[in-house]
Order: C-alpha cells, then sequence, then structure tokens
C-alpha cells in the first residue's frame, strides 16, 4: 500500500522528488500501510494508491533497491519514513519484497536490520500473499533467508495465497539450493509442525526424493513418521528410490581413482547443520575441533574438486539405503496382505529391477522374503532382470550348486523358465547402451553372453524346446539380425583402419632397418656398431616390424572370417584385441626406434638433446595411456575377465 507524504507527518518527512518529475500535490491520499501494523493487520488485502501506479514517486527508491545501493534508500528512509513498509509497486510488494528480489545480500541484511523495530513489518504479503522470505527463497538467496528467519522464525509458519510454505517452495528448488531446504527444514520443524500435518505434505517428502537430498528426508521423516509410508497418487517415498537408480552406488560408475576416494571419504548420515549466531556460539573445544575439521574439508574441497562430488555421491547413496530400509521397517508393521499389495501398487520392484535398482531389490527381499516370489504384470524379478540385461539384479538369484556350477535359486518353474529363454532370446535396443562396451560387436557379444548364461541355468535339455515351433537360437538369431550386421560392420571397418596404419609402420620399418644411422663401412658394417644407441634402434626396429606383421595377419583374419553370430563370443574379440595390442606394440617400437635414430644424429652437437626428446616421445604414450587404454581394457575384461554373472549373498 502507497503512503503518500501528508501534513500529517509534517515537511520533515516529505522525499523530494527528481526536478523534472512532477507530483500531484493537490489530491490527497490515504495512507494504507501502518508502521507497527500487527501480524493480522499486515496480511490484510492490499490496497494500491494512484501514486503507486503512477510509479514516479518511488522510482528512486526502487532504483536503489535494485542497485543495492544503501545510502541512497537511507536517504529516501529518512525523508519519508512511511516508505520503509509502504507497498510502493502495483503488486502491493514492499521495499524487503523488491530487495528480496534484487539479489544485493547486504543491502537486503541492512533492510531486516533497519525492519527490525517494525512489529510485523517483516510479515506483510503482496497481492498472491507472498512475503519477502518467499521471494528470498525462490530466489535461493541463503543469506537473506537466514537474516530473516534469524529476526522472525514464525515466517516459516505462513503460506501464501496458494497455501504454500516456503519451506515447501524450497523444495521444488532443492536441486540447486540445497542449503536454504536444509535450513528450512530444521527451522520450520522445530517452531511448529503445520506445513506437515496437512494432506499433501507427501509433497514435500517426495519433492527431496527426487531432487536426491535424502539426509534431509531422512531428518524429517525422523520427526514426521507417518510421511514413510503415505502416498500421492499411489507413489510413495520407496516408489520414487525405485525410479531413481542414479541415487544408488550399483548404477554408479566411478574410475579407479574416485572408487578409492569413495571409500575414504566419510559420511555421517546423523549429520545436522547449525545456524546459530557467531555471537552465541560457544567456544568449548568440541566447537574448534568442529570448526578446524570444517576449514580442513573446505579446503581439501578446493584443493581437490572432485572430493566435493564423490562426497556428495556417498551421502547420496548412504542416505538412500538408509531411508530405503526405515520405509521398510514402517511397512512391516502392516498385514501381510497391505505390504504385498504396498509392492504391487504401481509394480514398485518391478521398476526398480528393471532400472537395474539392485541395492533397493535386496533390502525390499531381506526385509519381506516372500517377495522373491513376486510376479508384477505377471514376470518374475528374474524374468524382468534377463529382460533387462541386469546382472546385478539377477546375481541376487544366483547361488552356487553341488556341482559348482551357478543355478538359480529359487528355481524358476517351467513357465517361468520358458519367459526366461525368450527373454534372453530377444534384444531391446533400449537396454544396449547398458553393456558399457565400446562397438556393436562387443554388444553382441554381451548379448550372446547372456542367452549362453541363461540356457545353461536352465533344465539341461531346454535346448531341445520351442517356442512357436522356432528354437530359441533360431529366435535369438533373427531377433539380433540388425545387431549382427551393425557388429559385422564395425568390425571390417575397424579391421580395414586398423590393417591399413599396420601396413604403413611395417613398412617404414623395414625400410629403416636397411638404412643404418651413421652408414656403413666398405665392408658393409655399421660405423657406430657397439653404440647403446645403435643397439636399442635394431632391437625396436626389428621389434616393431614383427609386431606390425603379426598386426597384419590378425586383421586379414578378422576381414575374411565368417561373422557367424558364436564367432562374436570369442573368436572375433580375441583378434580385435590381439590385433590391436599388436598394432600399439609395433607404434611404440617405431617411437622407440625414432627416438634412438635421433639420438644418435644429434648427441655430438646437441648434448642436451636426449631430455626434451625423451618428454615429447612421452606425449603419444600418454594420449594412448588416456584415450585408448579404457577401451582396450573393457574389450579385455568382456572376453577374458571374470563373468559378469557372479553370485551375490541377498541376505549379507
Amino acid at each position: 500500500m502507497a503512503t503518500q507524504p501528508s501534513q500529517q507527518h509534517g515537511n520533515s518527512n516529505h522525499a523530494e522528488p527528481p526536478a523534472d518529475v512532477q507530483v500531484p500535490t493537490e489530491k490527497t491520499y490515504d495512507v494504507h500501510a501502518t508502521v507497527g501494523s500487527t501480524r493480522s493487520q499486515s496480511r490484510d488485502a492490499p490496497e494500491i494508491s494512484e501514486i503507486v501506479v503512477g510509479g514516479v514517486y518511488y522510482r528512486p527508491l526502487l532504483q536503489a533497491t535494485f542497485r543495492g545501493d544503501w545510502e541512497s534508500a537511507k536517504r529516501f528512509f529518512e525523508r519519508d519514513p512511511a516508505s520503509k513498509t509502504a507497498r510502493i509497486t502495483s503488486r502491493s510488494e514492499t521495499v524487503l519484497h523488491v530487495a528480496a528480489l534484487s539479489a544485493r545480500d547486504q543491502f537486503f541484511e541492512n533492510l531486516v536490520e533497519l525492519l527490525s523495530s517494525y512489529p510485523g513489518a517483516l510479515e506483510m504479503v503482496d497481492c498472491d500473499g507472498r512475503t519477502a522470505l518467499h521471494n528470498a527463497v525462490q530466489c535461493g538467496r541463503i543469506k537473506m533467508v537466514k537474516a530473516l528467519v534469524r529476526r522472525d522464525p514464525g515466517l516459516t509458519q505462513l503460506p501464501d495465497c496458494r497455501q504454500r510454505f516456503p519451506f515447501e517452495i524450497s523444495t521444488h528448488e532443492a536441486s540447486t539450493h540445497k542449503e536454504i531446504a536444509w535450513f528450512l527444514a530444521k527451522i520450520t520443524i522445530e517452531h511448529g509442525p503445520r506445513p506437515f500435518c496437512r494432506d499433501y505434505a507427501i509433497n514435500l517428502i517426495l519433492d527431496l526424493t527426487y531432487a536426491g537430498h535424502h539426509d534431509i528426508t531422512l531428518y524429517l521423516v525422523g520427526k514426521c513418521p507417518h510421511l514413510l509410508t503415505q502416498k500421492r497418487r499411489n507413489l510413495s517415498v520407496l516408489g520414487v528410490l525405485a525410479r531413481m537408480q542414479s541415487h544408488f552406488l550399483s548404477v554408479t560408475r566411478l574410475g579407479v581413482l574416485e572408487a578409492l576416494i569413495f571409500k575414504c571419504i566419510p559420511v555421517d548420515l546423523n549429520y545436522e547443520p547449525t545456524y546459530e549466531n557467531s555471537r552465541n556460539m560457544q567456544t568449548s573445544v568440541d566447537s574448534v575441533l568442529q570448526c578446524l575439521a570444517s576449514l580442513l574439508w573446505n579446503a581439501a574441497k578446493i584443493l581437490v574438486p572432485p572430493i566435493k562430488r564423490i562426497h556428495e555421491v556417498k551421502l547420496k547413496h548412504g542416505a538412500a539405503v538408509e531411508l530405503a530400509k526405515q520405509v521398510c521397517i514402517a511397512i512391516s508393521y502392516m498385514k501381510p496382505t497391505e505390504i504385498t499389495e504396498f509392492f504391487l501398487e504401481r509394480n514398485l520392484l518391478g521398476i526398480a529391477t528393471t532400472k537395474g535398482n539392485s541395492e533397493l531389490v535386496k533390502i525390499c527381499i531381506q526385509f519381506f522374503p516372500e517377495l522373491i516370489r513376486i510376479s508384477p504384470n505377471g514376470e518374475s524379478l528374474m524374468t524382468l532382470a534377463v529382460k533387462s540385461r541386469k546382472e546385478r539384479i539377477i546375481s541376487l538369484f544366483l547361488k552356487v550348486s553341488s556341482t559348482n556350477e551357478l543355478s538359480l535359486v529359487p528355481a524358476p518353474t517351467r513357465e517361468e523358465a520358458e519367459r526366461m529363454m525368450l527373454a534372453a532370446a530377444k534384444f531391446d535396443s533400449d537396454f544396449d547402451a547398458v553393456t558399457y562396451v565400446s562397438g556393436a560387436a562387443f554388444q553382441m557379444q554381451r548379448e550372446l553372453q547372456w542367452f549362453k548364461a541363461v540356457e545353461r541355468w536352465l533344465f539341461p535339455d531346454f535346448g531341445t524346446f520351442k517356442y512357436e515351433g522356432k528354437a530359441y537360437w533360431q529366435i535369438f538369431t533373427e531377433e539380433h539380425k540388425e545387431l549382427l550386421e551393425k557388429g559385422e560392420k564395425w568390425v571390417k571397418h575397424t579391421g580395414d583402419k586398423c590393417m591399413l596404419v599396420s601396413t604403413l609402420v611395417a613398412t617404414v620399418l623395414f625400410a629403416a632397418a636397411f638404412t643404418v644411422p651413421g652408414g656403413n663401412n666398405n665392408a658393409g658394417f655399421p660405423l657406430l656398431l657397439g653404440q647403446d644407441s645403435l643397439l636399442i634402434f635394431a632391437i625396436s626396429d626389428a621389434l616393431g616390424l614383427f609386431s606390425s606383421v603379426t598386426s597384419i595377419l590378425l586383421f586379414l583374419a578378422i576381414l575374411t572370417s565368417r561373422y557367424d553370430p558364436e564367432d562374436f563370443l570369442d573368436s572375433l574379440p580375441q583378434k580385435i584385441i590381439m590385433g590391436l595390442v599388436s598394432l600399439f606394440l609395433s607404434l611404440a617400437f617405431m617411437l622407440v626406434a625414432f627416438t634412438a635414430t635421433l639420438t644418435i644424429v644429434l648427441e655430438k652437437r646437441l648434448e642436451w638433446v636426449f631430455i626434451p626428446i625423451t618428454l615429447l616421445a612421452s606425449i603419444p604414450v600418454f594420449l594412448f595411456a588416456q584415450l585408448q587404454l579404457p577401451l582396450l581394457f573393457q574389450m579385455v575384461k568382456s572376453t577374458y575377465g571374470p563373468s559378469i554373472f557372479r553370485a551375490e549373498d541377498i541376505w549379507e
């Protein structure tokens, strides 16, 4: 509500407008915002005067607010004290509302300090019923939020016209402003559980769960346990966890260094941030140690940036597992029929299986062993795992038999076995990205590994059974016809290009063998015979030539292969791996031969040349290690490494 200076305030309270602005003087305006209004008065329906609509009188104050010019705003307040709480925009916003949108933290903190002596000033609302706290939360300004809440914690209990509390707004912004969500969660629940007593309070928990802030969710459900099993449109916390597979470690890919850091980083699931004023902090030994640990931790995150991300991953993973356990504990108090209905509704375990969320499936079966036989949508969890190619899920149902072979436990019925075999034979292109191997040939290899494994787990004579008159192997070849063609094309293209490079390397190394550095004498012997550099040149040149010729023969064998489906299981991958290794070795030996030759030529003239040559020669080695070794490692692991199917004890 706008306030026009009038004779009631006296001349000293008038705010002088700019010289080129004509302010109406004949008309009198009512004062709608009164300093010192109560909470109920501050939240009445606002009225907007003509002077606000004109937007002339308060324009200098608005400009100063958006610029963060505190001195100009302070002079305006001194000339017109009523402007501190006046509604200065057409949306009935006060200067505090505008300051919350201006992203000027220091200006806002000064304004809150100035308004602290005006009761109800912080609780005034705009035309949407929003306080300045709503705006600060929406804009993600943690300093503004803290400044307001510390002055008036009751602001957290005031909803807007749409009945949205500040904490509810923060849950929507939690993906980018977690600190605000943590702060408001703690303050809101400490000063009144009003936002959590409504029927749709579960929305707050689900929004936080979607954002991955399970530590905040754990804190809130610890205060309000009834929210653990509540649902929104038949979707519960456990249902959200089943869909968010990235929140669990089973589907999170970490490098070697990242995995090492992951194991070493400590995570406290009971951690609760403290937001007390610095003057109220105790100076005990524990506080000093806590501050020191915080400083060291912040320094580590700055010096080693991956530490922060990996810590967040580990915290999210640990909190997600703990949250799933808390939900299962709450479900365990239900009746047996209600438990089964809870998991069948929205296909909870089926979605977790399809997503590869093995940790959640494992936790649910540990709490409710009867779920091991559950068949959402008519398909068992084992069939879904085979269909979606989730080896971590199928590992939960594998056990070592008396013959030291892996078998499925519980053993599937004949109908389940037929569905599993059909799922292994069929190919769904939506799941080809989860194989984590490069090239269509190795994707075909992974599909063959799945088919052969499922065939081995089922009845020994299962291969004689047919589906609609077709053998399962015939179904497999028909379903994978397109992938087989892509694999053949990939292998031929790779073999052709690599063979060309190998031929060029062999040609260069063969010619170099007859062009010895330093020349030969009349008898044909090298003039530098006996020097170490010449010996290194001769050995590396010979080894490089042999390696390149071997690579040519391997890639030639690849190009002349039959490309039958079974060839992609072992034969073709082995030839590709050995061919690539031979090619890489020939390139390395060629580089060593070149370095030795250059050292011989320049050694007498530039004695220091050995060091820069060595450094330059290490650049290709580094690039190879960074760009090609991970790919080669995946190929070797897929072909020669341990099986992707390893039994995992579901009760550990």
